[in-house]
């Protein structure tokens, strides 16, 4: 599949003026990059889309949860198969967590989404 790339801030990916597209691994995590960056009943056109901000903001956030928030955010993408690796790194001082996922597609091709940042709170 052919998507249009976007960047961490998901603004679309100019180059010489043109626009750039993404597909194989690099397009699914871009999707499932998508679905974890959307607060869930966010989407008016899907309001299942996404995953639930709530319980990976604020004080007291369990890393478990993260994890199984952000897993439940890359299943969201039907072409993956399996979730391998979840590795969560907070830095309480800054009050923020950075993820690094690791997913196998359908297909076989590892999927890998990287630097997934958050405000805990």
């Amino acid at each position: 599949m052919l998507s249009l790339k976007v960047d961490a801030s998901g603004d679309l990916v100019f180059v010489g003026g043109e626009l750039q597209l993404v597909s194989g691994p690099e397009e699914i995590a871009q999707s499932c990059r998508m679905a974890m960056g959307t607060n869930k009943g966010e989407w008016f056109l899907d309001l299942d889309f996404g995953i639930d901000f709530s319980r990976i903001t604020g004080k007291g956030v369990a890393e478990e949860d993260v994890r199984d928030e952000l897993t439940e955010g890359m299943f969201q993408e039907p072409r993956i198969q399996t979730v391998d690796n979840v590795e969560v790194v907070f830095d309480r001082a800054n009050r923020t967590f950075t993820a690094t996922i690791a997913a196998t597609g359908v297909n076989g091709d590892i999927i890998t989404v990287e630097g997934v940042e958050t405000v805990v709170g």
